[in-house]
This record gives C-alpha cells, structure tokens and sequence, in this order.
C-alpha cells in the first residue's frame, strides 16, 4: 500500500490508521511532511523535515558476527528512521523546533520503540561485503534479490524496509502489517534467505511454515540478544512456540518439553551445567567453568532434516542430528559429525570435566571417558564405534532377530546406537540414566521388567536358562534358588545384571594397566567386594576366564571362584 493509504501506519495524518493524538494526528491532513519538505530542508537527503537524534546508540554485537566492518554509530538511512524509532524525539517535532499538533514520542511500549540500545536488534550500518566469507552463509552482494537495496554498501534499515510502501494491505492480512517489508517475510521467510542462504537451509526440518525464521528469531527486540533469540535461552526459545504437546507433532514438533520436566534428563537449568552455549564456541574447549547441554550442541536447528524413515544404519547420524558441529577452527572451519556417538562424546570423552554426581555405580575398573569404554581395541564392547570382532559375530542364540521394539534386525557383524539404550532427552522414574526402558542396578527380586532394557536385544529365555545359556549360572546369580546350602546361605543372590557386566565396555588399558576382560565383565564394587582384594577377573584364553569375587552372603564373605 501506497504512504497515503488510510491503513499504511507511516500514515501519521488524520487520514492515517493510527490512535488519535498518539501515532495520528488530530488536525494535520499533509502526509509527507513529517519526514519531508519541499522548502526549507535540512542538509540531509531527500529533504529531510526532521532533526536527527544526538543520542549514542549501543550496536547489536555477537561472536559470529564475521563483518570486518563492524556495525557502529547508525548511519544513512538508519538514522533518519531513528528519528522517530529510537523514542526521543517527538513524532511531530520537525527541524527548527516546528510542532505539528501534539503528537509525542512512540510510547515505550510500542514494539517500533526500538529505544538507543540496538544490542537487540538486527546489525545495521555495517559493510554488507565484509560479512560475505566462505563460512559466512551469507549470499555475495551482487546475489542479492533486486528489494535488498545496500546504502554505499552498507546494509541499512531500508535494506529490509520501504518506508513508503507497506507489503500487506488488509484484509489480507487483516490482523497485522506488512511491518513494511520488502519482501513477503510469511511467505517462507524469503526476506531472511534472501540473504542468509546457507546449503541446507530451506531444506530444513524446521523450514516448513509461514515465517519460519521468525519461530526462533526476533529481528528486534529479542530476548537473547547474541543471535537475536525470542526466548531468553536457547532452550526456552525451543520449547515457547514449539515441542511444547501445543500442537500436533507435524507443526510443533515432538513434546521435548516433557521430557526435560523429567528428574533425569538433559537440560540446561541442570545444577551440574553452569555455561551456556556460543555458537563460535570450539567443542573440545569446554571446561567445568563453562560445561553445559543445550539443544544446540546436539542439534543444529536451522539444517536438521525430517526422518521418514525409522534409523537403520548406524553408526551414521540421521537427519535430525545433521551438520552438528565437532571442532571449530578460529577462522570458523567447522568439522561435523557424521556418526550419532561422537555427538554424545563431545561431553562424554575425555573432555577435562565430568558430571560425577550423576555416577551411582563404582566399578573396579573405573572411568567416565566412553570413548575408551567403547573402543574396539578393548576385549569385550557393545558395537556402538564398531562390529563385534572375529569369532563373536557369529550367529549368538541369546541375541533377538531385531531389537525388541524396533523394526531394526540385529544381523551378524551389525551395529547399534547410544539411542538404542538412551533417550537423550530425559526418562521418568523409575528409569535412571536417561535409558529407554528399566534397567536396576541394587539388589532386589528379580522380573523381567527390572531388566526390560536387556530384553530389548537379548532373550530372556536363553540367558535365564541354565541348560542354553553360555554362563549356567546366570539365572542363580538374579533369581535366587529359596533353597539354602548347609551354611545357611541361599544359593543365589538376587543381584542386577550390572553387578558383573558394565554395559558400555572396559578400557583395555586404564592408568598404565593392562584388562583383558571378556563379557563386559567389570564389578560393582558396592556389590561384589565387601572384602578386599577381590573382585578379581582373570582372563584364561579369547573369550573366556574365571572371576572371584565376595558377595553378599550369610557368614562369612568368602572368595568363590567361577570359571565359564
């Protein structure tokens, strides 16, 4: 719409759309004099009617901004639409202290009072080209769509606006304005990739509604200022339009913000994470100063794709953990992930910090560096990193024909994922761990329920039967014979199958000593060794051994020995 149509908000006449007296002259019935004059103009272009504010204004700063020429002091157009945006000077206020009517400054409420601080507005008044790198997204000048109009290439207010010239006249869009857009911002967010035109982008998960951008992003007065975030973390911008059960799961997403309401899960407002996340942040410098989980360091929002299809080849990501970030060199050089385990190892490796409240199992060969737990190099590990080696991918008579649950065959020599036992994003009590399903690790009676994540690949029928399974005495070590032996001692134990077996894996070697471990055999010391020196595994040829251990036992604890 034309700047002299009744519902165009620039309108500030009595013929304009605006309240009476606040953002619409009483008596005044002359359009473009509160901005122009055909006589007496100040020395701005294009005969300019206004004084220009002297206030200083904060610039919009962040870490990825790559701009050499970094936004400063408005300029340009910017500053004439500061006249009246930044609040200070009153909207009929012309130069020479000339008044039309009465009409005030914008009325700080007023989502156009975009006040002197800009910190939490899109950057303006910078050079457009020296944004432009190989890493930056950002399209070349001479790309951009013929609305983008770069001010002595700079971009300026009127590089996303047109002043005169409001995009969406009611009633097709009887519920807001076109903000005065260049571009139709609804339709797509093609305002947005007009410029930000990252590979990937529009190809998004999250690039699938009107304004798309907009979901998670405020180009003025956002909440996180760094990135122009709406909600006031990275979180909180996830979860308040989106993955909140608002709506159905092809709109809004899965419901995330129930499962972060779990005792268990990963989440930011955890006690043990005290940093938040940067986008220019390199991964392998994480510290206990700054350690933290947010969505963004599992997931990249603006590239992660829909899987229509269930995950069937791991260890390979799938779309929804695309293009996460790795390492990050100082000139922005990003390596990605491409496997699903080394997005769960940027926190759980060798990283200088660990979250050691959250350890509820003492093992004798203890270490939180899951990278070593699971190394193929080790003698016994779940093929997360890789396939089970040499004579134990053959066919093994305890193990399902698909992970229970799942359409996924556990085929010979196959694979799994850290989220085939781990739900990464939390998981209601009683399950600990953020594990999928219930897996006990104290003494109690046993049920298969208590040990249903097992079950998920391994057949209860097989393992529990001393006839099939390759250890005979599995079933009397959780589910106790009631008779007792001449001591007085019962001849099983009720204890949970991670008083022996550590389901991630033992470090062939750890602190200078050398495992030898079959059977992801490594003890809870809470359980199996009330006396020292024991536990103790002792490895006899591939795949085989003998283990001694002190249990909990009637009398005394003495060392009994099993050989398999």
């Amino acid at each position: 719409m034309s700047i002299s149509d009744p519902h165009n908000r620039h309108n500030l006449s009595t013929t304009g759309p605006g309240l009476p007296g606040v953002t619409k002259d009483t008596q005044q019935r002359q359009i473009c004099i509160f901005c122009h004059t055909p006589h007496h103009a100040t020395s701005v272009t294009p005969l300019w009617s206004r004084d220009l504010s002297e206030e200083t204004y904060i610039p919009y700063v962040s870490t990825t901004l790559r701009a050499t020429s970094r936004p400063g002091q408005p300029s340009g157009a910017s500053r004439l639409c500061l006249s009246c945006h930044d609040g200070t000077i009153a909207l009929g206020m012309l130069a020479g202290e000339r008044q039309i009517a009465t009409l005030p400054q914008l009325p700080a409420e007023r989502a156009s009072n975009l006040t002197s601080d800009l910190s939490d507005d899109h950057p303006i008044s910078f050079s457009y080209a020296s944004a432009v790198t190989s890493n930056s997204g950002l399209r070349q000048p001479q790309e951009l769509p013929v609305q983008i109009q770069l001010e002595d290439g700079n971009l300026e207010c009127t590089s996303c606006h047109d002043p005169h010239r409001d995009l969406y006249p009611p009633p097709a869009k009887p519920t807001e304005s076109g903000k005065f857009l260049v571009l139709d911002n609804n339709a797509s967010s093609a305002l947005c990739t007009a410029c930000h035109s990252r590979a990937g982008l529009t190809d998004g998960a999250h690039y699938l509604s009107d304004d798309a951008c907009g979901k998670c992003h405020a180009p003025h007065k956002a909440q996180q200022l760094q990135r122009l975030l709406k909600g006031q973390t990275l979180q909180d911008t996830c979860l308040q339009s989106c993955h909140n059960g608002s709506g159905p799961v092809s709109t809004t997403g899965s419901n995330i913000q129930a499962m972060l309401s779990q005792p268990k899960a990963h989440r930011s407002s955890s006690g043990l994470l005290s940093g938040s996340h940067d986008a220019a942040e390199n991964p392998l410098d994480f510290t206990s100063a700054n350690s933290h989980v947010e969505c963004v360091d599992c997931h990249n929002p603006c590239l992660t794709r829909h899987e229509t299809t269930p995950l069937s080849n791991p260890p390979w990501i799938n779309g929804r953990l695309i293009e996460v970030t790795l390492t990050r060199a100082a000139d922005g050089t990003r390596t990605m992930a491409t496997r699903e385990y080394e997005i769960c190892f940027k926190c759980h490796d060798s990283v200088p910090f660990t979250l050691a409240a959250s350890v509820t199992v003492s093992r004798k060969i203890p270490t939180l560096d899951e990278s070593a737990r699971f190394s193929p190099d080790n003698p016994s590990y779940h093929p997360v990193m890789a396939a089970v080696r040499g004579a134990d991918v053959a066919p093994v008579p305890s193990l399902r024909a698909e992970i229970l649950g799942t359409s996924r065959q556990l085929t010979v020599g196959g694979m799994i994922y850290c989220s085939d036992c781990h739900n990464p994003h939390g998981a209601p009590p009683p399950i600990t761990h953020l594990l999928v399903a219930e897996y006990q690790h104290t003494s109690q009676p046993y049920s298969y329920s208590n040990f249903e994540l097992c079950y998920r690949c391994h057949r209860e029928e097989i393992i529990m039967s001393p006839a099939q399974s390759s250890f005979p005495n599995h079933k009397s070590h959780v589910d106790p014979d009631p008779v007792v032996d001449p001591l007085g001692r019962h001849t099983g134990k009720e204890v949970p199958c991670s008083a022996c077996h550590d389901p991630h894996g033992v470090p062939v070697t750890l602190g200078g000593t050398t495992t030898a471990n079959a059977h992801l055999i490594n003890f809870d010391t809470n359980i199996v060794s009330p006396a020292t020196p024991v536990p103790v595994y002792t490895a006899t040829s591939p795949g085989h051994g003998s283990c001694t251990v002190s249990c909990h036992t009637t009398g005394s604890p003495d060392p009994q020995t099993h050989a398999y």
